[in-house]
């Protein structure tokens, strides 16, 4: 718009160039002689044409209203490490757990989703509690006098395991710690050993089972779930 205003100024100043040009040759002006004549004419009109291109402003200041959106934190997701894999943990001795036995050290692999950055201040493990679906199958296809699944009852594979109980499992966590892990954008942060030195952060997490002074075989062998949380 600017350079199409610009033209539109050049045209007309032209035209009014022209006209005056012919109108100084028609009132003769008989006091300029020969090349002066042309020459003040010609300055005339080229003065005139410049002044249409040329624009003259004030400075000033100007304030608006504007917005950006925030977006929020995602979902991470948590990884634990098996023993002896070789992503990580291999450091880590397999412990099978006993009545009183060691505890099994655990390590987990964090993933970030989300495009920032994003922390973790602690973790926590804990035994996964049956669903009332997976006790209500459980005892329909496990009919007395047989034991029956309850919600007290650990998991595998997100069946329960009756008579192998929550409360006799130790857990511990890890965190809070002082400083916050901070994982970058669509990164992940190790807890515990990694046989790739990618260590974020050395691991509390531990899991054992204790003895509960009471027959305690329906735990034998049993690959009992767990469920991380992180905050």
């Amino acid at each position: 718009m600017r350079n199409a205003t610009a033209v539109t100024r050049v045209s007309l100043n032209i035209e009014i160039a022209l006209a005056i040009t012919i109108r100084l040759r028609e009132i003769k002006m008989t006091y300029f002689h020969g090349r002066k004549r042309i020459f003040v004419s010609s300055t005339i009109a080229l003065l005139i044409i410049g002044g249409g291109v040329a624009d003259a402003y004030f400075t000033t200041t100007g304030s608006g209203p504007g917005s950006t959106a925030v977006g929020t934190s995602s979902p991470l997701t948590i990884t634990q490490i098996v023993e002896g894999s070789t992503t990580g943990d291999a450091s880590y001795s397999p412990v099978a757990l006993l009545p009183g036995g060691d505890a099994q050290s655990l390590a987990i692999s964090i993933h970030n989703p989300s495009k920032g950055d994003q922390g973790i201040h602690s973790v926590t493990v804990s035994l996964a509690a049956p669903t009332l679906s997976a006790i209500s199958a459980y005892n329909t296809a496990h009919p007395t006098p047989q034991v029956q699944a309850t919600a007290s009852d650990v998991t595998s594979g997100g069946i329960p395991i009756p008579g192998c109980l929550a409360s006799w499992f130790n857990t511990a966590n890890w965190g809070p710690v002082a400083t916050d892990v901070i994982i970058a954008g669509n990164g992940y942060a190790v807890i515990g050993n990694n046989a790739n030195g990618t260590v974020q952060a050395s691991s509390t997490l531990s899991i054992s089972l204790m003895s509960a002074g009471v027959i305690q075989d329906a735990c034998k062998l049993a690959d009992v779930d767990l469920t991380f949380t992180s905050n």
